[in-house]
């Protein structure tokens, strides 16, 4: 099962640092220890991570205490990573998500 919250859009520099839109992203899905699934996108993955971690973020607090990075990728900008997020979100299948990240 695909974890997903309530996404709000982006608005200007009032939700993003400056620049941090022409920034090279990541598109991420992670697993917690119950065997759900979140995916998620973001400039700084690894600061992301930890913010999950911390359970910081509500719709990862149902995965579990144990969270681990299954798949990733890298893309050219943010506006990319959100428009691979949602669609991977509409495909509600783990598994089909995991290996279109792997391509």
């Amino acid at each position: 099962m695909v974890e997903q919250g309530t996404h709000k859009p982006l608005v200007g520099s009032s939700t993003l640092p400056p620049g941090t839109a022409t920034k090279m992203a990541w598109v991420y899905i992670l697993r917690g220890s119950g065997g759900r699934h979140y995916i998620g996108s973001w400039v700084d993955l690894d600061a992301r991570f930890v913010q999950h971690l911390r359970g910081h973020t509500a719709t990862t607090k149902r995965l579990g205490a144990m969270i681990e990075i299954v798949r990733r990728k890298e893309v050219p900008n943010l506006e990319e990573a959100g428009r691979i997020e949602r669609a991977l979100k509409r495909k509600k299948n783990p598994a089909l998500a995991i290996y279109y990240l792997q391509r």
